[in-house]
């Protein structure tokens, strides 16, 4: 092989892992205004939104949402937009759901096994009420103020850190307790996501492939109505 094809070769490699590294760094989110719902990606304390075309067409097709109100559960179908997969909501929901789906992660050059990425996103109507977690890691509102509680596979993990975003971008991160609960002050009005990340080492396969290890990344979108005016969210970074 010449010394150039190598070179693109290497290069094209890099790529794949920058791209991988990426993604795997971000978050989906959702945000629910007049019935318009909104599922980004990227990082919303910066504020930025991946677009269409560029990563955003990275996941395999559109996620659906699922809404719940009371005890009644349907499922919309969305469709994609120039920057996040886009939802008509019917109704006051309690809370939306949306699992997207990415492309196993081979990290074979780097001697590590494939893995499995699972970015999922929850929105709720308010935190005075408690939600029942549905996801294999989940982060959901106890209906105490201020307090959430992590969940993975049905049951509540301890240790696990949350981050949360204030309306303006800052962040705060605290430790769950052994019961899986953790509390933030929640002093700005306006739209604060959490997230929750958990890692899982043992091997599984999801739709017919293999993976070695599986990577979950949850997040909780809410809107405190009441409080101090919060500073608006920083510029969004310049495309490169």
């Amino acid at each position: 092989m010449s010394s150039s094809l190598l070179f693109k070769t290497a290069l094209i490699a890099a790529a794949s892992i920058t791209a991988a590294a990426t993604a795997h760094a971000h978050q989906v989110w959702l945000e629910n205004t007049g019935g318009q719902a909104r599922l980004h990606f990227g990082e919303f304390n910066e504020n930025l939104r991946e677009t269409s075309p560029g990563r955003l067409d990275q996941f395999k097709g559109v996620p659906a949402l699922e809404q719940r109100t009371g005890t009644a559960a349907q499922r919309v179908e969305g469709q994609l937009g120039k920057d996040g997969f886009h939802y008509t909501v019917a109704g006051t929901p309690d809370t939306l759901f949306a699992a997207a789906t990415y492309p196993l992660i081979d990290r074979s050059k780097r001697n590590l096994p494939t893995m499995y990425w699972q970015p999922s996103a929850r929105w709720v109507a308010g935190l005075s009420q408690a939600v029942a977690p549905t996801a294999p890691l989940d982060l959901v509102p106890t209906g105490k103020p201020g307090e959430f509680k992590v969940v993975y596979q049905g049951a509540p993990l301890p240790k696990a850190k949350v981050q949360l975003a204030a309306p303006s971008g800052w962040t705060r991160e605290a430790e769950t307790a052994d019961d899986g609960t953790v509390a933030f002050a929640t002093p700005w009005k306006g739209q604060y996501v959490a997230e929750v990340k958990h890692s899982d080492k043992t091997p599984g396969e999801v739709q017919g492939e293999k993976y070695g290890e599986a990577s979950y990344v949850t997040t909780l979108t809410f809107v405190v109505a009441d409080g101090m005016a919060s500073p608006a969210l920083p510029a969004p970074p310049k495309a490169h």
